[in-house]
């Protein structure tokens, strides 16, 4: 398998003629020209989505949608947020902002700005920017990524004076701050320029002009070239940060190039010093080009577990609306068709850790589940349990036909079609299982984005999807079980972390208590609430959870070092989160 994947990975030519003219003393003329900087002082990034060009490289609005620039390369060179987060050890870190604060009932947030930040074009970023970026999100709402949840939400924000925005929203929401300003993954609310955008129609504009110097952001980094082949972001001349004396010094990365990249390619692009960073690998690529390049590291040193949480686990997300998945007795089935240790073993090759429920082994979750697990049923869904399929099947009014798959009364085979991303090992490992279980069943591996566009507007039955949620406490995943997330058949969700169209009015409610409430483990009121919706969950399965997702990451210091890593977690390693700015101020030069 793993020779495979090498020779796919040489095969990948077109990824890597690009890449190698990037290399060139000279760069290729074209019409957006820029100055030649030394590979030792460029850092290149594939960004983290698999695609074969540049996506829209004449798109540069943040909400445009989640698999474009903002979680590939903007957030760690021209955006920049009100707060980060050390994912590692849940620690805020202020940023954009120094500090906020609730008042008694959680209803209204008052946030602090950072006095002497300045966008790109030397404006001053104020509390009016923040207030803004709201109040356009509001009015584009369902239409732009986040825009709903916002609608949701903020009910007003105010600005009192420069440095102070006064948020209202329209419930309790004691962990809105936290989640929507601090601790953002693949969604995050970035403030944008009300000197720019204001009277643009948001929904519809591209943010994009070299010649005006768009996008304007806070960071240190400014866009310089953009074209179907690659992202060039330079450094510029000065940086708010460093004139606040938030940071000593500008990033010693003058260059960030971002190029697109298949999976196949990876594993070579990493071993030939073409790539820096960018999406993680199979671990047994891995095993194979650190002995090609032994400068490529990982978060631990040793393996097979290279990886650390990130607050998702890889699951069997259902169609819910779609029969016959809308009965819960095949879905209860099809969990106990699943040898998570046979799956972990083959489609991750030891380096992921089973799961049964949809959260995280950060410590603050542990502290929720060990006090739980076993008493909502969640340890016996650990199968594989082929006596129990055959139970379960049989009460839904299924039977074997003469060929061992499962045919509903009329005597039609039930077909399984299983959609996987591409790069993704997981279709031929479950769909065997399934068929091992009596299941006529198939998978389908699709482009990322064609499988986004798929489950978010319901047009699948089965996908093997990351469902990531869960840093601190439960009701972050839970939440995403909520019927407010169900929209009727045909009308796209709007959370891509909520695509299973799930409903149930106990859980709702629920929910809805314990979204009032500042969660916490030694709360029994809170506890209690955990455990009744946990319960739910595994009564029902509107997903499956098969395995904590741990990435084998790979950083390349044949030319940059102080990567995070598991002796020096000052951050999550993770290249979408927004925290990832703090990675490139931390770098340094190897040469």
């Amino acid at each position: 398998m793993l020779s495979r994947s090498l020779s796919r990975a040489l095969g990948a030519l077109p990824s890597l003629a690009i890449i190698a003219s990037l290399m060139a003393t000279t760069l290729p003329a074209s019409a957006q020209s820029v100055p030649d900087v030394p590979r030792n002082r460029t850092l290149i990034s594939q960004g983290w989505d698999f695609h074969n060009q540049v996506p829209a490289p004449d798109n540069f609005n943040p909400y445009a949608g989640v698999l474009l620039h903002a979680r590939n390369s903007l957030h760690y060179t021209v955006t920049e947020h009100l707060f980060y987060t050390n994912h590692n050890t849940n620690e805020l870190i202020p940023w954009l902002a120094e500090s906020y604060a609730y008042n008694d009932d959680f209803t209204e947030v008052t946030v602090k700005l950072r006095d002497g930040v300045k966008w790109s074009d030397g404006e001053a970023f104020d509390g009016e920017d923040v207030a803004f970026t709201f109040e356009m999100l509001k009015g584009a709402a369902p239409d732009l990524l986040f825009s709903s949840a916002i609608a949701e939400w903020v009910e007003s924000a105010t600005v009192p004076d420069p440095l102070t925005v006064v948020i209202k929203l329209k419930k309790p929401g004691p962990r809105w701050a936290a989640d929507f300003l601090a601790t953002g993954q693949s969604t995050r609310f970035i403030v944008v320029p009300k000197h720019i955008w204001d009277g643009q129609d948001a929904k519809t504009f591209a943010n994009f002009d070299l010649a005006k110097g768009w996008p304007v952001g806070t960071g240190p980094y400014k866009l310089v070239k953009s074209d179907a082949n690659s992202l060039f972001y330079d450094l510029r001349d000065s940086w708010w940060a460093v004139d606040a004396g938030v940071v000593d010094e500008m990033p010693k990365v003058e260059r960030i190039v971002y190029v697109p990249a298949t999976a196949e390619a990876m594993p070579q692009l990493y071993a030939s010093n073409q790539i820096d960073l960018g999406r993680s690998i199979q671990p047994g690529a891995y095993d194979a080009i650190r002995f090609q390049n032994p400068a490529l590291v990982s978060w631990n040193k040793e393996g097979p577990v290279w990886g650390t949480p990130d607050g998702c686990t890889f699951a069997i997300m259902f169609n819910n609306q779609r029969a016959p998945w809308d009965n819960r007795l095949l879905r209860q089935a099809i969990n106990y068709a699943v040898d998570r240790e046979q799956y972990v073993n083959l489609a991750y090759e030891g380096s992921v850790t089973q799961a049964v429920l949809p959260v995280s082994s950060y410590q603050g979750m542990l502290n929720y589940v060990d006090q739980m697990a076993d008493d909502v049923g969640a340890t016996a869904l650990n199968g594989p349990d082929l006596a129990k399929v055959d139970q379960l099947m049989a009460e839904a009014g299924y039977t074997k036909n003469g060929n061992g798959f499962w045919a509903d009364s009329a005597g039609a085979v039930l077909q399984v079609e299983l959609d996987v991303a591409q790069g993704d090992p997981s279709g031929p490992v479950l769909v065997e299982q399934f068929r091992q279980a009596g299941f006529d069943a198939i998978f389908r591996a699709m482009q990322g984005t064609a499988q986004v566009e798929a489950v978010t507007s319901g047009n699948y039955a089965l996908a093997v999807r990351p469902h990531c949620g869960s840093l601190y406490d439960p009701w972050q995943t839970l939440e995403h079980f909520h019927s407010k997330y169900a929209r009727d058949a045909g009308q796209p969700v709007p959370n891509l972390r909520a695509p299973t169209r799930y409903s149930n009015p106990e859980m709702d409610a629920l929910l809805n208590q314990m979204e009032q409430m500042q969660p916490s483990p030694d709360d029994p009121a809170y506890m209690d609430l955990v455990q009744k919706a946990t319960a739910i969950f595994v009564n029902d399965l509107p997903e499956i959870s098969l395995a904590e997702e741990f990435h084998t990451l790979v950083f390349n210091s044949t030319y940059w070092t102080g990567w995070p890593n598991a002796e020096n977690p000052y951050i999550a390693p993770y290249l979408p989160w927004e925290g990832f700015a703090r990675v490139i101020h931390n770098l340094e030069p190897t040469q």
